[in-house]
Parts: C-alpha cells; structure tokens; sequence
C-alpha cells in the first residue's frame, strides 16, 4: 500500500507543473536597526505592480517568527497574484525594554520599506493587505487602522501613510482603543473567530469590531467556527486540504475586491461553519 501510495505522488510530481516557475525568496531583509527587524518576501519573477500581503505571526508578543508563514500561505497568497511577505518583530523578554508599541512600529517599519523597495519584488506599494493571527491579529489591524505614526529617529522610512486596503485577522485580539480607532473609509477587515477561544481574543470582540465597522460604512465580514479553537484560520481556511469550501470562497472573493476591484461581496454577515477533524 506505501508503495502504491508513493509511487503515485511521484507520477503525480512529475505530471504536474510547476505551479509557480519563476517563484523567488529574499530571506531575512532587513527592514530596521533590530536584530528582528528582518522579513522574508515571496513573489514570482513574473509580478508586475502586484498587491502585497503581510503576514504578522502571534505567540502573545513573547514568542513566533516568520515561519508562521508556511508553504500552504504562501501558496494561498501567490496563487492570486500578490507578493508575500512575513516579518519578524522585537519580542517582549524579561530584562529588556521592549513594549507591546515596539512591536507595533516595527511592523509598520516593515510595511514603510516594502513601500520604499515595491517595485524591486514587482509589487505595488500603493496595495498592501494586512494580515496576521492572534497578537499578529492584533499588529496587523493596527497597521490597517492606526491613523498616525511617529516615526524612530534610525527609521530608513518615514511615510506620511501606511498604503493599507484590507485587514484580516486570525482570532485577533482587539482591546477597545483598536475597535474605537475604524472610521469611515478605512479599508475593509476580514475576521475568523472560533467558539473555544484564548481568553484574550474572545469571539464577542470580532462581533464588537464588525459593530464598528458597520457603523463607519467599512466593509466586513466575520467567520465563526463552532468547535472551533484559537487560530482556527488555520484549519478552515489557510490548509489547503482541511479548508472549508465556503469560507475560502468568501476570503477569494474579498481578496479580489481589495485587491483588484473584482466583484461586490456582500458582507456584513456572519458565516458560521463547524471545525472538522
């Protein structure tokens, strides 16, 4: 049976191509004066003027790194045509001074250089979606809905604006000043929730955000995962085995809509699916 099993993949391999040919990785760019201010970016040399997504992984501001952005992410990404970046941040460890806001600038350093360098990984610095799970949750929707920056003395970039068009956040978690912080014509977030989730990302702060959004006119759509846990983004939409169909359909249809100006989701709902095993 092991053999019957490999011997298909291999003909399966071999038949198959390549699904992205001129796919490039620049690892480790220095984006800031940190030893953690490093990103790495995927992209195919064929991109020309390409929407960016970040990806800002969690672990609670105290651990994670860019691999959080594994190949079934990347794939998710590249596959509509965007160029794919994930950072790493300062962390908070004991003896140090790092802070909560540190991590928030650093991310936002990052996004200012690939604004600075877009045209290098043939991207477009004006289309940049921000996504992230958990605390990366949080990072990224501070990078989409934080008006104001001020900026390190030893930052390379200074911008007046982050080039944000879309959030989605992965159980994010959304203290009061980040919901209070969306105003009318912010770009439009996309959410995942699960029932069973970390106490500090409970599903009541995704229905609290989606709230404000629909005050403010912003665009939104909220996924909630019954038996679900923290992260559930990962099963229901990011593996490309495990995801649910009409989750990754609606997050295909937002994604050509920020990206691209394609199609009018409705949104305003909440899509709830079951976690499976």
């Amino acid at each position: 049976m092991m053999k019957r099993t490999l011997y298909s993949t291999c003909i399966f391999l071999l038949l198959s191509p390549p699904l992205f040919a001129g796919l490039k990785v620049a690892r480790n760019v220095s984006y800031g004066p940190h030893e953690r201010n490093i990103m790495d970016i995927y992209w195919d040399s064929s991109f020309k003027n390409a929407p960016i997504v970040f990806t800002i992984h969690g672990g609670g501001f105290k651990v994670g790194s860019k691999a959080y952005c594994n190949a079934d992410m990347q794939q998710l990404f590249l596959e509509k045509g965007c160029v794919v970046v994930s950072p790493n941040y300062r962390l908070l460890k004991k003896g140090t001074p790092v802070s909560i806001a540190d991590c928030e600038i650093d991310c936002a350093m990052a996004v200012a250089h690939m604004q600075a360098h877009a045209e290098k990984y043939g991207a477009d610095p004006k289309r940049i979606v921000a996504t992230g799970g958990s605390a990366g949750g949080y990072l990224s929707a501070r990078i989409a809905y934080r008006k104001q920056w001020s900026w390190p003395r030893d930052a390379a970039h200074k911008p007046d604006k982050l080039n944000i068009i879309g959030w989605y956040g992965d159980s994010p978690g959304l203290p009061p000043h980040v919901i209070k912080s969306v105003k009318k014509g912010d770009p439009p977030g996309f959410m995942i929730y699960a029932e069973r989730e970390h106490p500090a990302t409970p599903a009541r702060s995704g229905h609290a955000m989606q709230a404000a959004m629909k005050a403010k006119g912003v665009w939104n759509q909220l996924v909630y995962v019954e038996k679900g846990r923290h992260v559930s983004g990962r099963h229901v939409l990011i593996h490309s085995r495990k995801r649910d169909k009409k989750v990754h359909a609606a997050f295909e249809q937002f994604l050509d809509m920020v990206c691209y100006g394609k199609g009018s989701p409705a949104g305003g709902s909440v899509i709830t699916v079951v976690k499976k095993d």
